[in-house]
């Protein structure tokens, strides 16, 4: 064994020889700190048969793993949570913030571009005759394809989460490139369904069809409110 070795095995040996004496003089330590003990590695002299105690330890282990990751779980779906109620507060402050139609659909476009990572947005109302829209705001007759793109949404009356067709895209974003690869489509209206809300990303991880769409619904209550501030309670029932 060559010089360093021997320095360091002496070393090890003193370091070793410490924690035995610290143990000795603190018998408490182990117990005022459990986290130590659940770590050490203990083995019994009774060969290949695992003793009880180690079979217990190795289950308390396990358990104690399996808390730890519920719990990292449930501290990770608290903070998205709250990242949810922040991002909707702020929207709800631009909403009120607007002091007409135009300016209310402009900070909705910029907060979900913002906080969603939407690169599109398409608000559509159903106009029967000829009713006047904002030029914010797409008009949605019986023959159009932007009403046969958001069909789904008016027939369930709740959001809609998923990939667009070519069709859909085509009718609700036809400047938008590339395609884009998910979409959100939010119901609009107070007792019945009166238009959509489309929320566009290249992200085809954003809006998958089993998302929770609790959030979604929130903003489409959100946003309907606004809109009958300004459009009057006949363009949203």
């Amino acid at each position: 064994m060559s010089n360093a070795n021997k320095e360091a095995r002496a070393q090890y040996m003193l370091d070793e020889a410490d924690v035995v004496a610290f143990l000795q003089q603190h018998p408490e330590f182990l117990q005022q700190h459990p986290e130590v003990l659940a770590s050490l590695e203990l083995r019994h002299d009774s060969g290949t048969a695992a003793s009880l105690i180690e079979r217990q330890v190795v289950l308390l282990r396990d358990q104690n793993r399996e808390l730890h990751a519920r719990l990292n779980g449930f501290v990770e779906t608290a903070r998205g949570n709250e990242q949810r109620v922040n991002q909707f507060n702020t929207l709800a402050r631009a909403l009120i913030a607007a002091g007409n139609t135009e300016e209310l659909v402009a900070n909705l476009d910029a907060r979900v571009r913002r906080d969603m990572r939407v690169e599109a947005m398409f608000i559509g109302l159903d106009a029967a005759g000829d009713t006047q829209l904002p030029v914010c705001i797409h008009a949605l007759t019986a023959d159009d394809a932007r009403s046969k793109a958001v069909t789904n949404v008016f027939r369930r009356g709740k959001p809609v989460c998923g990939p667009l067709s070519s069709a859909q895209a085509q009718a609700l974003f036809p400047d938008l490139a590339p395609m884009p690869a998910s979409a959100a489509m939010v119901p609009l209206g107070e007792q019945q369904v009166g238009g959509a809300l489309v929320l566009a990303s290249h992200d085809a991880e954003q809006f998958l069809p089993t998302m929770g769409t609790l959030f979604l619904e929130f903003m489409g209550e959100l946003v309907t409110a606004a809109l009958r501030r300004y459009l009057g309670a006949e363009m949203l029932p």
